[in-house]
């Protein structure tokens, strides 16, 4: 059984940089384990890996579709298992990098084979508020209803949507278990929670900096506010900014406030996710160099790997 090497930790911990470094070292390339850098167009607000970054070490499944295309945990699921064969039948390592846990779930478990639903029933869908769409999922399927808040329109809609397209509750959908030859070997990386928060927040404040408002303002002209891939955190606050008639300065501040504070609660949750992954190495990233740690996770690649070839 091969071991697969899987990073993972909070967002704005540093996963990225250091990802490169042991990648580069390793002769190895990496598959994104994110929901939403596979979206094209939107690179500031996902701290996509530039292309600079992306010339010293390849990334796979990055800038995968348009925003507007349908694509689930099972879609990157199967995406992800062909690039791990394909990039070893090249003798290379691949290394899986990334924070979204359903994404990581799908990959290591096997997950629903979920259908798409047609461009009609999401339109429709769309344009209804959470609140009706929760109602109308309460009468479908009152399980996954319970299981969801009344705000979170995207899951929401996509129980709505598997029932509108196979008759099948959501809630009645059994995971699909898909065998592998690999076992993933976990690394995630921690940090002192303020260290990490005002990691978060200087980062907010360099995506502010380097054009995130007219990234925005550049794929609502193209595309609905009300996409799935947009209803994420930074690329809503600044949605909503936009729609108001001021724009001014201090609705700005409030908005990136509002996404500081909101990134802060997603990077919590995450933490609390991957302290329920089992077999993990922690690595804690407070005061440390970088350089330390990436010598030592080269050294501890080389031989897990090593001992499975």
């Amino acid at each position: 059984m091969y071991k697969l090497p899987v990073i993972i930790g909070p967002t704005a911990v540093g996963k990225t940089e250091i990802a490169i470094e042991i990648a580069s070292k390793l002769n190895a390339e990496i598959i994104s384990c994110d929901s939403r850098q596979i979206y094209k167009y939107m690179d500031i607000g996902t701290s996509k890996p530039t292309i600079e970054q992306q010339s010293i070490v390849k990334h796979w499944l990055v800038d995968v579709v348009e925003p507007d295309v349908s694509y689930n945990a099972w879609d990157y699921a199967l995406e992800a298992r062909e690039k791990i064969k394909e990039i070893r039948s090249r003798g290379k390592i691949p290394i899986v990098v990334g924070g979204s846990g359903l994404y990581l779930r799908a990959l290591v478990e096997g997950f629903f084979a979920m259908p798409k639903p047609s461009a009609d029933i999401k339109k429709r869908l769309q344009g209804e508020s959470a609140q009706d769409l929760y109602e109308k999922l309460k009468q479908i399927d009152e399980v996954t209803a319970n299981k969801l808040h009344s705000n979170d329109k995207m899951r929401i809609m996509r129980a709505i949507e598997v029932y509108e397209t196979t008759g099948i509750k959501m809630s009645e959908l059994k995971p699909q278990k898909v065998a592998s030859d690999y076992k993933p070997s976990y690394i995630c990386f921690t940090m002192e929670r303020a260290k990490l928060y005002e990691r978060i927040e200087k980062r907010v404040d360099k995506m502010i900096e380097n054009g995130f408002v007219d990234e925005v303002k550049g794929l609502i002209k193209k595309y609905s506010p009300e996409l799935t891939a947009l209803q994420t955190i930074g690329y809503k606050e600044l949605i909503t900014y936009l729609k108001d008639k001021k724009s001014s300065p201090e609705v700005l501040d409030k908005a990136i406030a509002l996404i500081k504070q909101n990134t802060r609660r997603y990077a919590k949750r995450q933490i609390t996710w991957f302290k329920g992954v089992a077999d993990v190495n922690w690595i804690d990233l407070s005061g440390k160099e970088n350089k330390q740690t990436i010598n030592f996770l080269v050294n501890s690649l080389q031989t897990t790997i090593g001992k499975d070839k």
